[in-house]
């Protein structure tokens, strides 16, 4: 979640205290924190950022109120008012000017400088956005285990309803229905279902908005297998739109693994993934033609291909690309993790990972790419 009010000051070290600040004022998201005292350091500001100030630019209290007033303009979710530096306490007047406003105040004491407040906020903010890259990488690695299941359509849009907490579903044509299309996973309203089936007609990539709810294409621009749907609720923060973007992808591909996968048997672990290979040989080629996507391709009836080159070259030089290329996977794709459970430095585990890209001629930094290497690894018995 973003960095709000109540995550400030709940740091005991900052000795904060909440002069105002009801429940939708506190649950603002802070973008960053600043400290002025210039009459007018609105153009200076932007939507989000909270103001530490100690109030010297004031002649009266009653510069407060207009003070206060361009702040709310320009978006100020918080002000911290630095106390014994000019007088003691916090002003009644911007206490009033700030309960008006919707505008949480909080007191800075002389013992806490306004920089330990902002690189708290930093802190607080390098701390989420860790937590949801370990999170989008978690919840791809999900995501890609479900694609390999039998029924790899159902299983994707499952695990992303619940691993975003909205609901999930994916509209989409049956071969022989007629045109009717049919929905796994939460059925949207009908308005929303409505403009799915008009996406599906138009047959061409596109993603809208209706009622709330976020509307996309799975499939190539020439083949689409449906609409993902996702409803109110979700984040929408860049790490849920990167878990999006690769469920479109793996939905895609599912979509077109699920006719083959039918039809051999459920227990055929590696004949599954041969086909997810293909698949996803077959959808990447027809969205972005490209001859390294053509050329020199492994035998998709060998899903253990793929990584052969990366056994050999172990084989013969000893170099244990395998394990650490297995281990970061297992690592959500984090060097430095992987370093420390495999017991070298994280400058060894990158230069083995370009090494090992060299050889299966994959950018390893693509989630598509990783998660076909995993699924090799998977049939392999490496991993």
């Amino acid at each position: 979640m973003p960095v709000t009010l109540d995550a400030v000051l709940a740091r005991p070290e900052l000795h904060l205290r909440l002069i105002w600040g009801d429940d939708v004022a506190r649950a603002q998201p802070w973008g960053w924190v600043h400290s002025s005292d210039l009459v007018d350091p609105a153009p200076f500001l932007s939507p989000g950022d909270a103001l530490l100030t100690t109030g010297t630019q004031w002649a009266s209290d009653d510069d407060i109120a207009p003070w206060v007033v361009r702040l709310a303009v320009a978006g100020v979710p918080a002000v911290g008012f630095g106390t014994e530096v000019v007088r003691d306490g916090t002003p009644d007047a911007l206490a009033e000017a700030c309960a008006a406003h919707g505008i949480a105040l909080l007191e800075v004491p002389y013992r806490t400088p306004f920089i330990a407040v902002a690189r708290a906020v930093a802190d607080l903010d390098a701390e989420e956005r860790y937590a949801r890259v370990r999170w989008t990488l978690g919840t791809q690695r999900a995501i890609a285990v479900a694609a390999l299941k039998p029924a790899g359509l159902g299983a994707v849009v499952a695990e992303l309803g619940r691993r975003i907490g909205a609901e999930a579903g994916i509209v989409r044509s049956e071969p022989g229905s007629g045109g009717e299309a049919r929905v796994l996973g939460d059925e949207p309203p009908a308005a929303v279902l409505d403009e799915a089936y008009g996406m599906l007609r138009a047959g061409r990539r596109a993603a809208r908005t209706i009622d709330e709810w976020s509307l996309q294409t799975v499939g190539a621009a020439t083949a689409l297998t449906g609409v993902l749907a996702i409803g109110p609720g979700s984040v929408h923060d860049d790490a849920e739109r990167a878990v999006v973007t690769s469920v479109v992808a793996l939905a895609g591909l599912a979509g077109i693994a699920d006719r083959d996968a039918h039809a051999a048997s459920a227990a055929d672990t590696a004949a599954r993934l041969a086909a997810l290979q293909s698949a996803m040989r077959e959808a990447l080629v027809a969205s972005e033609p490209s001859s390294l996507l053509v050329a020199g391709q492994p035998d998709p009836s060998d899903p253990v291909a793929l990584v052969r080159p990366l056994l050999e070259h172990d084989a013969a030089t000893g170099d244990e690309l395998v394990e650490t290329l297995g281990t970061w996977l297992r690592c959500d794709a984090v060097a430095e993790a992987a370093a420390l459970r495999l017991g070298i430095h994280r400058h060894t585990v990158r230069a083995r990972l370009r090494r090992a890209a060299d050889l299966l001629d994959r950018d390893l930094d693509a989630f598509s790419a990783r998660a076909e290497v995993w699924a090799a690894l998977q049939a392999a018995g490496r991993f």
